[in-house]
């Protein structure tokens, strides 16, 4: 019965809750999937807001290049962009204008045009169509077959009615069927399904990148509902505002303009320039050292050829955006009226910094707690809830108007074409790569095995060269690109015939040894239920080491297939034979300890796919007690201490590890990433530490 429940949800309607952000794009799931948050193709849980354009490809999300100077940024933001009230405008490296209209157009350098122009419901669409993608391979993930998907997208409330028609004409071209609500209802609906039971006025307060929104919230139902028990509990949203230009970057831009005019190393530093996007970002970095410290100071590297460095205070800090701090002000107040709350609720990054939280505190009471319920997803996950619902709070567009229609039918095409050029382009880097990887190969097989029966192909390989980095390369189309590698293939094939006969002919000997040897193994069975768990006889070195080398060659197979728990079976059994080796040599005891070690590092790796770290540390310290000068089993291990969040123990290992293969890029990589999580672990002390002693 619980089976067929289970494929009835699967079945049932989903629905996408996506928020917008300034710098990153959150996506979930509605409830029938768990609230499930849709992750980037990176594994991240959220996607940068940016596109980029490199020739005839775009990139979008964690793929673009924000530090180039063809990328568009803050896509959010192009919906309601002001050059004459914003201070970031300033700092975009890509050209935008206004149209008559009063919508946005971002010129940049695509396909062969270096002024090709897009309205912002055309970029929005290029990264909302990489987010369609991404919550179709989830739904693909969670082997659910809904072909119902319902897209809630969350907007800031005071947004004119051009760029809501603007945010939906981006849904429609990426192929979103989706609806529109305002992030303080999204917010609502996110913090009633945390507190079911709340009947109170809330104060929500999202000061994010380069926006901030307050909402006054009343929790609960109708006092005339308040006795029936049975009622759900409401909420209604009695107050909503937003600032476009108001945010944590606004501290960024501050202390730029201030270090820029203060400091003559830097009178001449343009907000444009790569020394002033530099110079940016060191401001951002001192703002967030100001947010835990009294005082800080920060180095920017290569500044007009020096590096400069940057010191404040808060106090400097809190002169410098007195401006920010009225505005802020001024929201809140015009925002709460004359309306008394029960809670405040803070959330996004401008909210950790402490002038603004004083600012809070001065417009609500000091007796106020500023409380962090939600997080960055919540916006997201509130929409994904609403969209599930038949709500009068959640507005539908009507009927969209003919000329509506037309212009969003032309978005939806030329997204299309794109996307197919996308594809294109794509498709035909995938076969230069493996042509690439052909030629390469061939170079290095000359001093392989069967190298000597290769012909002299230095003429041909460096023709083929040639004509991969040619004109007629990069122009040809993607039937060309196929003919050309298949007449690469066809061509190799023909000179090299000796040395790939003797290549396949190596194969089918092997391809029947192993025939050979399962024959036998089930011939000496003798009738036992299971030889692997059963067999105790006496066999000479070479016959156990046959099994064990044919149960680790299986495992390393169900490895490579993604099969974790069979492959963690068979290197089980392999390391089961390994104890039953009998009357070894002192150089054989050395064989088998170092196979028993290799054993367990991959049974450690197939438990920590398996999400079983318990065990995966289990053998990693059993390989160690084998051989305590393994360099890979250190790594290994400070593996799993990094997914158990034991920093330390894996700064040991890792260290340890680095001692013994000093040039390993791996090792290296992953104490980087244990340095950084030490690193954000030790600010998270610091401010623990600052809360409790002020």
């Amino acid at each position: 019965m619980s089976n067929s429940n289970n494929n009835d949800d699967k079945k049932m309607k989903v629905t996408v809750g996506i928020d917008v952000g300034t710098e990153s794009t959150k996506v979930v799931l509605g409830s029938s999937l768990s609230c499930e948050i849709v992750r980037s193709e990176a594994g991240l849980h959220t996607t940068p807001t940016a596109v980029s354009f490199s020739g005839k490809l775009r990139h979008m999300g964690e793929t673009a290049n924000q530090k180039g100077s063809n990328c568009i940024i803050h896509l959010n933001r192009l919906l309601s962009l002001k050059e004459k009230d914003d201070l970031l405008s300033n700092f975009y490296t890509f050209q935008t204008q206004q149209t008559d209209n009063d919508t946005t157009v971002v010129t940049v350098d695509y396909n062969g045009d270096s002024n090709t122009q897009f309205s912002a419901s055309a970029v929005l669409a290029m990264l909302l169509g990489k987010i369609r993608l991404s919550v179709l391979g989830t739904l693909q993930r969670m082997q659910s077959d809904a072909t119902d998907v319902q897209y809630m997208l969350s907007i800031s409330p005071d947004n004119t009615t051009t760029s809501r028609e603007q945010l939906l004409d981006a849904a429609f071209a990426a192929g979103l069927d989706a609806r529109i609500v305002e992030s303080p209802m999204a917010y609502a609906s996110a913090y009633q399904r945390k507190f079911p039971q709340a009947n109170k006025t809330v104060l929500m307060i999202d000061m994010g990148h380069a926006q901030t929104s307050v909402s006054v919230v009343q929790f609960g139902t109708k006092e005339e509902q308040a006795e029936d028990k049975s009622t759900k509990p409401s909420f209604q949203v009695l107050a909503a505002k937003s600032h476009s230009s108001l945010g944590a970057a606004s501290v960024d831009v501050r202390l730029w303009h201030h270090f820029q005019s203060t400091m003559t190393q830097l009178k001449d530093v343009k907000p444009k320039s790569r020394a002033g996007q530099r110079l940016l970002a060191g401001t951002h970095k001192l703002k967030h050292l100001l947010s835990q410290l009294p005082e800080g100071s920060v180095t920017v590297e290569n500044i007009n050829d020096a590096d400069i460095t940057l010191s404040a205070t808060r106090t400097l800090l809190s002169e410098l955006c007195d401006p920010d701090a009225q505005a802020l002000t001024e929201l809140i107040q015009s925002t709460l009226a004359d309306q008394t709350v029960d809670a405040v609720e803070v959330l996004g990054g401008g909210c950790r910094i402490p002038w603004v939280q004083a600012v809070i505190q001065t417009v609500v009471g000091n007796e106020q707690t500023l409380s962090r319920s939600l997080d960055d997803t919540s916006a997201a996950l509130g929409a994904a809830l609403l969209a599930e619902e038949e709500s009068s709070n959640i507005s539908v567009e009507q009927q969209p108007s003919a000329q509506v229609l037309e212009r969003r039918q032309q978005l939806r095409q030329a997204e299309v074409t794109m996307a197919t050029l996308d594809a294109e382009e794509t498709a035909k880097a995938d076969i230069r790569n493996h042509m690439e990887a052909q030629v390469l190969e061939l170079r290095s097989a000359k001093h392989g095995k069967h190298g000597a029966l290769l012909p002299n192909l230095d003429d041909y390989l460096n023709g083929l060269d040639d004509w991969l980095f040619s004109e007629e390369c990069d122009n040809a189309t993607r039937e060309q690109m196929e003919a050309k590698r298949n007449e690469m293939e066809t061509s190799t094939k023909e000179k090299c015939a000796s040395y790939y006969a003797a290549i396949q002919k190596e194969q089918d000997a092997k391809e029947k040894e192993m025939e050979e040897e399962a024959k036998k193994a089930q011939l000496e069975k003798n009738g036992e239920e299971d030889e692997e768990d059963h067999d105790n006889r006496r066999l000479p070195k070479k016959r156990r080491m046959e099994i064990v080398m044919k149960n680790k060659e299986e495992a390393n197979e169900l490895f490579k297939d993604g099969n974790w728990r069979f492959a963690a079976a068979r290197y089980t059994k392999a390391l089961t034979h390994c104890a039953k080796f009998v009357d070894l040599a002192p150089d054989d005891v050395k064989e088998v300890t170092a196979l028993k070690v290799t054993l367990n590092l991959n049974l450690a790796l197939a438990y920590t796919k398996m999400d079983n770290v318990d065990q995966a540390l289990r053998v990693c310290n059993e390989a160690l007690s084998l051989d305590d000068t393994s360099a890979k089993a250190y790594y290994r291990r400070a593996s799993v201490f990094y997914e158990k969040k034991r920093w330390d123990d894996a700064k040991k290992d890792i260290t340890q590890a680095k001692k013994l293969a000093e040039n390993d890029k791996a090792i290296q990589k992953l104490g980087e990433r244990i340095e950084l999580q030490l690193k954000k672990q030790k600010q998270k002390e610091k401010k623990m530490a600052s809360k409790m002693f002020g």
